[in-house]
């Protein structure tokens, strides 16, 4: 009966019929060529847990699938070579293929080294790498810039209180980077996004926002304690 050998999903794949098995690599003792009397080949392969040596044989002659996998003691070779290499995705090379870039990545000296700049605005763009890049010892090291709203800056905290006796209880706070609201008085006032659009904040009640990712800001907040017994204790922080 003619079989058919593969790669699927890193497993080795045997088809025999309607029949499928799959083996695992990693259950794999050793792979190895013989011959019979008959001067025909077959690949042999042992697994770790076969207590009972009953190899996996798989006759050259049978195989309907691989062209160069001859009957011959050449093609029993190319056999082994292809199911070592299938083997080795279990166990994969430490060199990396970028796309668009044949070369491997590894450590190279200062001379073939390259910088490394990340843009302030974060925005997608295409990158041509020219040199491997690496771990390097300090000596060897390269420099790497990053803008300043990347890194973390020192924020301004502000604090108000307004109430209802203000002669302006209201406003709105642009570009903070997070905010806290409390109400400390004895009746509700008013917070939002804009004057036209708010919601109660109830005595007692607190809201807080955090604009998050590093040196990003919050859209305008809006409050207003004009309520009889509203009073407002404001916090927030801001890039100055």
């Amino acid at each position: 009966m003619s079989i058919q050998v593969s790669d699927s999903f890193n497993q080795l794949k045997i088809e025999r019929g309607s029949k499928v098995e799959y083996y695992k690599y990693a259950t794999i003792k050793s792979i190895s060529p013989v011959s019979d009397s008959n001067n025909d080949f077959a690949v042999v392969i042992n697994f770790i847990t076969d207590d009972k040596d009953n190899p996996l044989v798989l006759k050259m002659k049978d195989i309907s699938n691989q062209g160069s996998w001859l009957n011959t003691g050449a093609g029993v070779n190319v056999a082994i070579e292809a199911i070592s290499d299938w083997m080795h995705t279990d166990n994969p090379s430490t060199n990396v293929t970028v796309e668009g870039w044949t070369a491997p990545l590894g450590q190279k000296p200062m001379a073939t080294s390259i910088p490394v700049v990340i843009a302030s605005n974060q925005s997608d763009v295409g990158v041509d790498v020219n040199s491997p890049l690496g771990f390097l010892d300090s000596s060897a090291s390269v420099s790497v810039v990053i803008a300043r709203d990347q890194a973390g800056v020192q924020k301004d905290p502000t604090f108000l209180r307004v109430d209802s006796g203000d002669v302006d209880p209201t406003g709105t706070i642009s570009s903070a980077c997070s905010i806290s609201i409390a109400n400390t008085g004895t009746a509700f006032g008013l917070v939002g996004t804009s004057a036209t659009s708010t919601v109660q904040l109830k005595e007692g009640e607190t809201i807080s926002f955090d604009a998050g990712a590093v040196n990003s800001t919050l859209s305008s907040i809006y409050y207003s304690a004009t309520n009889p017994g509203a009073e407002f204790l404001i916090i927030y922080t801001s890039i100055p």
